[in-house]
């Protein structure tokens, strides 16, 4: 602090860093400044709350930007005038010519008020870059000497007494204020510093009683996926012990219990002697004939808390001060406690994401990495999942005597479940591949081994095999519950081969009958029912219809395997016009000379 003797004029200035805690500091120095040069003490605290409310105005709005320039504070005393100026960095704003004292529950507007009653002179100038707030105070005795006799009587005097007396409760409550303002800060340093833990919780409830003068607390914490509040904290030691959760989801509970209704309408319930707790308010273990209310903690529009405090001297409710303080310590709770639920759940999604990312590489692993060449027919085919990973799987297995054992299967659902059965189911046809030549045989084996683990968790596979015996040129064909196999032969003709059985896991001795043709040229195709019902924007399916007409035409023109195949990856993707696919999708295509 600089101090400027210029003849008459004593002065000084001071800069105050942008918190209320430096604000706190400043305002001492500058006390003991207008001590020092004989103001008396009610001047003394005059100057005090004054500087105190247009210093905290200052760093209340000052933005981010600007949060490293320090708040100027210039005082002068002269034998007429004591002024001072605070010079800020915020946007500003307009000040007002006379403000009215603000009704007790409103909490915005009484630091003018306040102000303008300490002084007898208040002007705001608004800059560019920084606006500057100038106090001034005619002098009723110079520096040193005795506080002049105030003038005037009989309405003039009682009209000071009332402004004296007003200001005298102002103080009070300013006092009042800096206490619990100090305790939020002090609370909010602690909750930057350390989780949310129960002891750290039930600390500063048990501070927050002492605060706000009140008898007991409860805490509950909301619990989203049971819709229900439990008890995280209370007064009452051994009342956690057997307090029962709230639910959120029944009307009788939200009915009777201030805590759930509270949390259903996002505002706080007060109760007291006219609206007391009903007789099955769960409150009532520790509340009995309370006053006090309920304080929904919300984070964007989330319940994270229900906060209840309450007195038992029902003549005494709380102040608006208190029950601010109160809200205050609550929500900023709730801040860090939602912070500390979102850091769990982004955690387990990326552990959850890692596992989809292993289990995709692993079922991309389980699809042939190339198909057998054959020298009369070319394989080519399609996958897509739904998800990160799905339940659609192919296969194509060479066998003695140049054959080949064509594979697919579509598991009900998608995600690491169908993966999984997908994952049983090829590692059971691998194991058991002299059954090839009689595919409705080996589904039955592959049903009855299956059967158990798809039963316990509900699930089944659809599936069709087909055996191409490369000797006689015919194919041996099975399904259980799978679409048709279609063969185009080079004319354009399109046939559904459709053999009988049920998805495997369904019974469990199921059989499974074997249609056997010969292949002539063109194509033939198995796929998974994710091709033919793919919809467009209007939610039209692609159908079997369609796939016949482009397989037709593409027999017709002669088009070899994989132009075949690009085709018909082109016909799904032109059909759905972007939208997102709603099931995995699957196609192996056989295309003979």
């Amino acid at each position: 602090m600089d101090v400027v003797p210029a003849h008459s004029v004593l002065a000084c200035q001071l800069e105050v860093r942008a918190d209320f805690w430096a604000v706190r500091e400043a305002c001492q120095q500058l006390r003991a400044w207008l001590a020092g040069v004989g103001l008396d003490e009610a001047a003394l605290m005059g100057w005090e709350l004054a500087l105190a409310e247009a210093m905290n105005n200052a760093v209340e709005f000052t933005p981010p930007e600007a949060a490293g320039r320090p708040i100027r504070v210039e005082l002068q005393v002269t034998p007429e005038w004591e002024e001072a100026r605070v010079t800020d960095y915020s946007p500003g704003f307009d000040w007002p010519d006379h403000v009215e004292l603000p009704p007790d529950d409103c909490e915005s507007g009484r630091g003018i008020f306040l102000i303008q009653s300490l002084t007898d002179e208040s002007r705001y100038l608004r800059g560019r870059s920084e606006n500057c707030l100038v106090l001034r105070k005619r002098r009723t005795a110079p520096p040193g000497g005795p506080p002049a006799p105030p003038s005037g009587a009989g309405a003039e005097a009682e009209e000071l007494r009332e402004t004296r007396r007003t200001l005298e409760l102002m103080t009070e409550e300013l006092a009042s204020s800096y206490e619990s303002l100090a305790a939020i800060f002090r609370f909010s340093t602690e909750l930057q510093e350390n989780a949310p833990s129960g002891e750290f919780i039930e600390r500063w409830m048990n501070q927050l009683l002492t605060i706000t003068e009140s008898d007991w607390f409860v805490l509950r914490l909301g619990d989203a996926a049971r819709k229900e509040l439990n008890v995280v904290a209370a007064s009452a030691r051994d009342w956690p012990a057997h307090a029962q959760p709230v639910a959120l989801n029944d009307a009788a509970t939200v009915a009777a219990s201030a805590e759930a209704r509270a949390a259903a309408q996002c505002n706080d319930v007060w109760f007291d002697g006219l609206a007391p707790l009903g007789p099955a308010d769960p409150l009532r273990g520790i509340a009995g004939d309370s006053c006090g209310f309920v304080h929904p903690v919300l984070v964007n529009d989330t319940l994270v808390a229900v906060l209840s405090l309450g007195r038992r001297d029902r003549d005494r409710p709380f102040e608006a001060g208190q029950v601010s303080v109160a809200q205050t310590i609550g929500d900023f709770l709730g801040l860090q406690i939602r912070a500390l639920q979102m850091q769990e759940q982004q955690l387990r999604s990326r552990l959850n994401t890692r596992d989809l990312e292993i289990a995709a590489n692993i079922q991309r692993s389980l699809l042939p990495a190339r198909l057998p060449v054959l020298p009369d027919a070319v394989l080519t085919a399609y996958y897509r999942s739904a998800r990160e990973i799905g339940g659609d799987y192919y296969d194509a297995l060479p066998l003695e005597g140049g054959n080949v054992l064509l594979v697919m299967a579509d598991v009900m659902g998608k995600g690491l479940p169908a993966a999984l059965f997908a994952f049983m189911f090829r590692s059971l046809v691998r194991a058991r591949r002299e059954l090839a030549s009689e595919p409705g045989r080996f589904l039955a084996w592959l049903n009855q081994n299956l059967f158990q683990e798809l039963d316990r968790a509900d699930m089944f596979i659809t599936a069709q095999l087909t055996f191409l015996d490369r000797r006689s040129g015919r194919m041996s064909v099975a399904s259980a519950g799978h679409p048709p196999l279609l063969v185009v032969e080079a004319t354009g003709a399109v046939s559904e081969v459709v053999s009988e059985g049920p998805p495997l896991g369904i019974v469990s001795d199921a059989t499974f009958r074997e249609e056997s043709l010969p292949f002539p040229p063109g194509h033939a195709l198995m796929f998974t029912d994710g091709l033919i019902e793919a919809r467009n924007v209007q939610g039209e399916l692609l159908g079997l219809d369609a796939l016949k007409s482009a397989l037709a035409a593409s027999s017709r023109r002669r088009e070899p395997g994989q132009v075949a195949c690009q085709g018909l990856a082109s016909l799904l993707l032109r059909h759905e016009g972007g939208m997102p696919p709603a099931d995995d999708t699957a196609f192996l295509l056989i295309s003979h000379h």
